[in-house]
């Protein structure tokens, strides 16, 4: 197994996911406010942080920085693999964040919940869907992840795809992003609906769609020119009409 490097540890592209920690605290807040005090709600957090063991402390570290060989480490002597910190991200959503893929399965190989919470109501799957990484998506699926889950904003998984798309086909009109990259991030959006429909017992399909065939089509014929606007307004229908 791999463990972590100087490369692995730069920062991230400012994205969904990134805007979506910009505002944790702010939101965490709110989530507290309708029943504490600011002052009991920085109270959870020193009692939150202090609880936490030494090992369970390097679990999370190991998971942030790829750390795989520490992991398995931690793992094999018992450490809770479901180790979350202040803001109740766990080993797993740390992992599944910046796409580290063999993390992510040994985490879930050594019992972490793919349905875990964090403070703001996001489970691994929500953080998968936002990159878009086809095999986690996959591992957490096959894993037990529910699809249905909410997050604070009440959006499941599939529902943050499509709010990429949008964000895609706004940036294609406002010529904000080139035809190579838009080709990518859309083909990553229809892999994730092909790998939630393979998934029948947690999805129901539109009542046109009974295989992948079509959106397997689809996703090798995205074209380039004034014709990819209609694709993604096709592809947005498709993704609407897809029923969880």
């Amino acid at each position: 197994m791999s463990s972590h490097s100087d490369s692995e540890l730069k920062e991230y592209p400012y994205t969904e996911l990134t805007q979506t920690r910009f505002d944790f605290k702010a939101k965490a807040k709110r989530k507290f406010s309708g029943n504490s005090s600011l002052k009991s709600f920085k109270k959870y957090y020193v009692k939150k942080s202090k609880s936490l063991s030494i090992n369970q402390r390097r679990l999370l570290t190991a998971a942030q920085t790829n750390n795989t060989e520490m992991v398995q480490k931690l793992l094999e002597l018992d450490v809770d693999p479901n180790t979350a910190d202040i803001q109740c991200r766990s080993a797993l959503h740390w992992a599944v964040s910046r796409d580290y893929s063999d993390v992510v399965r040994l985490l879930l190989d050594h019992g972490a919940d793919p349905n875990q919470q964090d403070i703001v109501g996001n489970t691994p799957l929500h953080l998968a869907a936002c990159t878009s990484n086809l095999r986690i998506i996959t591992t957490l699926l096959n894993a037990g992840a529910n699809v249905r889950s909410l997050d604070m904003e009440g959006r499941n998984p599939l529902q943050l795809a499509e709010s990429k798309l949008q964000i895609l086909r706004h940036s294609w009109r406002s010529g904000t992003i080139e035809m190579i990259q838009l080709r990518t991030q859309l083909q990553q959006i229809i892999d994730i609906m092909i790998s939630l429909w393979k998934h029948k017992e947690a999805v129901k399909w539109g009542h046109h769609r009974e295989n992948v065939d079509d959106l397997e089509l689809m996703k090798h014929s995205i074209k380039y020119g004034e014709e990819v606007d209609d694709q993604m307004t096709k592809l947005l229908t498709e993704l609407q009409e897809f029923k969880i």
